[in-house]
């Protein structure tokens, strides 16, 4: 009895690796990204691990007592390798193609057959063996069951903070300082679709420098926004269970030090800063170094089929339900997990976009950081209807930055400050097309405006100095690091 209670939770928790291997890592990316504790999506993946336990304990226990056991075992021991081994494929370390699955799958159907035909002693032990095996991997179903637990506890640090910006503030210089998430040059302005206007874009880069051959110095959020904040190429971060960031720089980990980005460097310039991000735990990173913060995140990415929004019913249910639909109907399960990480994703949008207005519409900060998740996938928007809608693309997406840019323009060009208003836009990557066209969400029309997925490294960036009026452009290919400099430039300058 013991050993079949360890081989059903060992199963549970082998096959539902894919959906909290980033809750239970070391690298933190789940913890990492969102502002609130994790402790509904935890207990939700325990209870998938507990319901997967039991209905595959008790299917055996039925099984087992089939006058055709013995036949029925051998089937059992030819299809569960296959399909654990499947189910794992995108928590590996490395890409496995699919010849190489059906290869090594048939190899062992294959294999194990003719020793069950030819050598049945030999398959006896090995199907012993097997049954041993999946029993010891309780072991791992334990540590992962303590993992959970663990991440159940897990408190976030802070969402939002604020204090007072004193001083006359109506003609001082400002920076504002605009991340488009995955904002990409070549859509935008070089090759934009014949069925897409971005009348706000065109409006800046008619009073702005346009730099249209710009470096990319990584294509994850995550590394890219801690470099530019550093100074510093960044080539991997690790979020750890006690809140410490850890950065990885010329091949040496270190803590994530506010005091030496760019709005510590301001900080001890006497300016004050203001910000609405997301993705980046930026208001628990600084603390005691920006003078107003909020950060949020919504999206299910990073936590598997679960959403903080979601009741604990749904978070227990629907990771269930798309396992099932990968097996019996793969097409809906591509459209439920499409349309379920877009919902998340346009709960991002929506938050994000209120607080981004408010902070330039009312915050007197010396500098206005915002990090907005459009036009970054899945699409969540409609440009034709001007609505949140499912199914659609890039172009949509990028018709909502759009008019958010033009909102944001609205507010700056009417307070007094614009003429002393320093505005930085910029994506922190480009478009990722080969990234996102095997993944669910990705359109027709995503496919056909990226030519079949092909890859232009480029993201925006568009500079307007205080009082510029014309259009001008760098077309020699520059880094986005050029972005910390420039932002170096303005802090030395508004502080004198």
């Amino acid at each position: 009895m013991r050993k079949h209670i360890a081989q059903a939770w060992a199963f549970g928790a082998i096959l539902l690796v894919p959906n909290y291997a980033d809750l239970t890592s070391g690298v933190g990316d789940a913890r990492m990204c969102v502002p609130a504790p994790l402790t509904r999506i935890a207990l939700a993946h325990l209870a998938d691990m507990a319901l997967v336990a039991l209905l595959f304990a008790g299917l055996l226990a039925w099984l087992r007592r089939l006058p055709g056991w013995p036949n029925v075992r051998w089937v059992l021991m030819a299809l569960l390798p296959v399909l654990l081994f499947a189910r794992n494929l995108d928590v590996m370390p490395f890409d496995v193609p699919g010849v190489a699955v059906l290869a090594v799958s048939l190899i062992w159907v294959g294999g194990l057959t003719f020793l069950i035909l030819r050598a049945p002693k030999v398959a006896w032990r090995l199907s012993q063996a097997g049954s041993s095996l999946l029993a010891g991997f309780a072991v791992f179903a334990l540590v992962m069951t303590w993992q959970l637990g663990r991440a159940t506890l897990w408190r976030p640090g802070p969402q939002a903070f604020t204090s007072a910006v004193s001083g006359e503030t109506a003609h001082r210089a400002r920076l504002v300082w605009i991340l488009f998430d995955e904002l990409a040059y070549r859509p935008t302005f070089e090759a934009r679709d014949s069925s897409l206007q971005l009348p706000n874009f065109d409006r800046l880069r008619g009073e702005s420098t346009l730099y249209t051959d710009m470096t990319p110095i990584g294509d994850r959020t995550s590394r890219v926004v801690p470099g530019l904040l550093l100074g510093r190429v960044v080539t991997d971060v690790v979020y750890t269970a006690d809140d410490r960031y850890l950065v990885k720089t010329a091949n040496a980990w270190k803590p994530f030090d506010a005091n030496a980005t760019l709005f510590g460097m301001a900080r001890q310039h006497g300016l004050t800063t203001s910000i609405v991000g997301w993705y980046i735990p930026y208001c628990p990173l600084l603390v005691g170094v920006a003078t107003e913060c909020y950060w949020n995140n919504e999206d299910a990415q990073d936590r598997g089929p679960t959403s903080l929004s979601a009741s604990f019913a749904e978070n227990v249910w629907f990771p269930l339900r798309i396992m099932a639909e990968q097996v019996a109907l793969p097409s809906r399960a591509w459209a439920d997990v499409a349309a379920w990480n877009a919902e998340g994703h346009a709960a991002s949008e929506e938050d994000l976009r209120r607080h981004a207005l408010q902070a330039v519409a009312t915050s007197q900060a010396d500098i206005v950081y915002l990090h907005l998740p459009a036009p970054h996938p899945p699409a969540f928007w409609d440009r034709r209807t001007g609505k949140y809608a499912l199914g659609g693309s890039y172009l949509d997406s990028l018709d909502f930055s759009d008019r958010l840019l033009g909102r944001i323009l609205d507010l700056l060009e009417a307070q007094p400050r614009w003429a002393a208003t320093t505005l930085i836009v910029q994506g922190d990557h480009s478009w990722r097309t080969k990234m996102w066209r095997p993944l669910p969400g990705w359109s027709a029309e995503d496919e056909r405006i990226s030519h079949g997925g092909q890859w232009d490294p480029r993201p925006v960036l568009m500079i307007h100095a205080a009082g510029q009026r014309s259009a001008e452009a760098v077309a020699t290919p520059t880094s986005v690091m050029y972005i910390h400099d420039a932002v170096v430039a303005d802090i030395l300058v508004f502080s004198k």
